[in-house]
């Protein structure tokens, strides 16, 4: 059975950079797995998506979200995703 590869787009805002971010829905099992495989950011993550820690939090649409709870599907098509600023720093 042939299954259809859909690529996703969105925008990804660390410090004072924008990037444009290309991936196949489900390629990471979420946010956080494909900001940290993507991006060297150090304490970013740190409990490895177990949502004990917040260290992986992000902004979209206006809320704050953990990035270990956000699936990579459809639903993160054309938005705009900010980390944490506290967080920027080190990048």
């Amino acid at each position: 059975m042939f299954m259809e590869t859909r690529n996703i787009n969105f925008t990804l805002v660390i410090g004072q950079e924008e990037f444009m971010i290309q991936t196949s829905r489900n390629q990471y099992h979420s946010l956080m797995t494909l900001i940290a495989d993507r991006f060297n950011l150090a304490d970013f993550g740190l409990c490895s998506g177990m949502g004990s820690c917040g260290t992986c939090d992000v902004e979209m649409d206006g809320e704050s979200a953990l990035g270990c709870e956000i699936t990579v599907n459809d639903s993160l098509a054309n938005t705009r995703i900010v980390v944490d600023k506290q967080l920027i720093s080190i990048y």
